[in-house]
């Protein structure tokens, strides 16, 4: 298992500072002045060297623990001098991947000058934060942490939409395949198709706690300018839960339809054959008569028996199809 990594990023909307630390001295120590810092940290497995920078930054020991904890769920605390945000952090694993998710735990600390990230292990999912940050593109170096905080967590949204827009393609795809005449779908791939969607729906719920917290969090910690992305990033949340929610129902509406289809081509056959057994009912009675071994029956005698029997068998064969025909059972 590699190192953890923690780097400061020291930002303004000159410039940007940026340092690889091993503990919480010298992280303190690199910040300076009174400019907004990002403290990322990538790895939660070296307990010691993760609580030696939390005590640096005066975090409360409750806090330590749900940090470290990967089975933590989404919430929002106020300690006053410093906000405590958890979350999924959800990405797509590459195509050969056996697993096509890969989720992480995923925490803030929000102070009036410094952000705090913790994440369980690397992700692409903040890259474009960061190449902004460093490039002096958009708000990121005029802003505060506050806003780098939003942008982190909108980050992490746009990833649950992309998450969802790719497992809507794929429930489309086998939507539109079972509406074929001769459609073949495996029931295992249905029923992983909704072992995923469920997950993805545990997964992305939580969020909404997230953003409703932030969106009515009245402390000094998130600026008044703030307040508009907060409510974007509560409809960013709001509209992934309704559509993981509508993905739910449309896998199991595509469940039920393949069940109706499988129970329709079974009616089909079952309908072809109880026709073939009514059909050669009459013709295995004929056959069972005239297949005794009695010695007084006067057709047996008959020269003409055979064909006579053969053409009833055709005649009556023929007549009972066409009779279905024109009941349409056939």
């Amino acid at each position: 298992m590699p190192e953890i990594s923690i780097t400061v990023f020291d930002f303004c909307p000159e410039s940007v500072r940026e340092q690889e630390v091993a503990t919480g001295a010298e992280c303190v120590a690199f910040e300076g002045g009174d400019s907004p810092v990002w403290v990322r940290v990538t790895g939660l497995h070296e307990t010691t060297r993760i609580r030696s920078l939390l005590e640096a930054y005066h975090i409360h020991p409750l806090v330590q623990d749900d940090i470290l904890n990967p089975h933590q769920g989404p919430k929002v605390d106020d300690f006053g001098d410093y906000l405590f945000v958890t979350a999924k952090l959800l990405s797509i694993r590459p195509d050969n991947s056996t697993e096509p998710y890969d989720v992480q735990h995923f925490s803030l600390i929000l102070t009036k000058r410094v952000l705090l990230s913790f994440q369980e292990g690397p992700s692409a999912v903040f890259d474009p934060v960061l190449q902004r940050l460093r490039q002096g593109k958009g708000r990121l170096r005029q802003q505060g942490p506050d806003y780098l905080a939003w942008a982190l967590l909108d980050a992490l949204l746009d990833h649950y939409l992309l998450a969802l827009d790719l497992m809507e393609e794929e429930v489309a795809r086998l939507d539109e395949l079972l509406t074929l005449p001769d459609a073949v779908v495996d029931l295992r791939e249905i029923h992983q198709l909704r072992a995923r969607t469920n997950f993805l729906y545990r997964t992305i719920r939580p969020i909404r706690e997230v953003a409703v917290g932030l969106q009515h969090h009245e402390g000094e910690l998130t600026t008044e300018s703030l307040t508009p992305f907060l409510r974007d990033l509560y409809d960013h949340a709001w509209r992934a839960i309704e559509t993981a929610d509508h993905i739910r129902e449309a896998v199991t509406s595509i469940r039920e339809y393949h069940h109706a289809v499988l129970s329709q081509r079974m009616n089909e056959i079952m309908k072809v054959l109880a026709a073939i057994s009514t059909i050669f009912l009459p013709l295995t009675f004929i056959a069972g008569v005239y297949g005794m071994n009695f010695e007084f029956m006067p057709e047996l005698k008959h020269p003409l028996g055979y064909p006579i029997v053969w053409i009833i068998f055709v005649l009556l064969g023929i007549g009972m199809l066409l009779y279905f025909r024109r009941r349409r059972w056939l």
